[in-house]
């Protein structure tokens, strides 16, 4: 069952053929028995927001393909009370208070709601505070971590390489934007003074915002700590890719040889190797006059965007040799540097 879990919930943040449930936003919430699953040819996500292109409902035969769509998480109804839904717990809650006769349950309800409302206003501290927290390590590692990259390296990867590359600015990408959109100031109901002001019964009126502000508190928590679920999946999936573009990145890449003492470096232009008086052609004859002598084991050569290939087939006359090409994109078009190892 976890695998089935495991692959729906990679299949749901897919930016392509992707199937998400709207009832969680992205998957299914554990144990639900309804669902709204989609089937979008493109979704993006960004933060909270679902940008989705081409979405087909599935097993939902009352609705029809959906040209273009945006959902965003804090929108979704299980984070709201609508009025219609307010009113029905209005009128619900002050029937069952004008059935109790004890003054002591009465109060006893006050004391229960009270609890429950402090309950769900510290989990939403709680959840604040890991938002502020994530921000704090965001905002100071990824200044750190641009500064870090080799450009020239990513520019030289291959396929594989820059689809993991992707991977991973599109994780962090949302990992930021779930942050900052976590931060954002919102705006949630609460019961009226003058409600209360203006009311008769002012104890049942009392009981009934206390039980009013719960239930918002509550959704309001809810939110709150998907925003921090979501948030810590995107960190998991950072440090996951990170951890593969760090660890397996080297083995598809030749190591550049240490230039020592014993090592003879050349750095020369291809299109003047044939100019009879240009530094590069003295150093070109220079290296084939020691390539004759046998004296040295490995020949590697360092190239960016070389034009003129005449160099290399002379090259491959020397059979005493291992040569090895690497390509350096540090280096200026048409520039090639020859590294000769004893």
């Amino acid at each position: 069952m976890w695998i089935k879990n495991l692959f729906l919930f990679i299949w749901a943040y897919t930016p392509v053929f992707a199937l998400t449930d709207d009832l969680g936003f992205l998957t299914a919430n554990k144990g639900d028995e309804e669902h709204e699953y989609y089937f979008s040819i493109i979704s993006i996500l960004f933060g909270e927001k679902k940008i989705q292109f081409f979405s087909f409902p599935i097993k939902q035969p009352e609705k029809k393909m959906i040209l273009f769509r945006v959902k965003q998480l804090s929108d979704m109804g299980a984070f709201d009370i609508t009025d219609e839904k307010a009113n029905q717990l209005e009128t619900d809650y002050k029937d069952h208070y004008d059935l109790l006769t004890d003054e002591i349950d009465k109060e006893i309800e006050k004391e229960s709601l009270l609890r429950h409302l402090s309950d769900e206003q510290s989990r939403v501290d709680i959840s604040y505070n890991k938002m502020n927290a994530f921000t704090t390590i965001i905002v100071a590692v990824i200044p750190i971590a641009v500064a870090l990259v080799n450009w020239d390296t990513i520019f030289s990867l291959n396929l594989l390489e820059i689809f993991i590359f992707i991977w991973l600015i599109y994780a962090n990408v949302n990992l930021c934007a779930w942050i900052f959109q976590a931060i954002n100031v919102r705006g949630f109901k609460a019961s009226s003074f003058g409600d209360l002001k203006n009311n008769s019964n002012k104890r049942r009126e009392q009981n009934w915002q206390i039980y009013y502000d719960w239930q918002q508190s509550r959704r309001k928590a809810d939110m709150y700590v998907s925003f921090v679920m979501h948030t810590k999946i995107w960190i998991v999936t950072v440090i996951i890719l990170t951890i593969i573009f760090s660890v397996f990145l080297p083995f598809g890449k030749k190591s550049m040889p240490a230039l020592t003492s014993e090592n003879d470096v050349y750095t020369l232009d291809t299109n003047l190797i044939e100019s009879t008086y240009d530094k590069s052609a003295a150093d070109w004859y220079l290296i084939l006059a020691k390539l004759q002598t046998d004296k040295y084991s490995q020949v590697v050569i360092l190239y960016n965007k070389v034009e003129d290939n005449n160099f290399a087939e002379k090259l491959k006359k020397f059979q005493n040799q291992k040569i090895t090409w690497m390509l350096d994109n540090t280096l200026q078009k048409n520039q090639i540097k020859i590294i000769l190892e004893k």
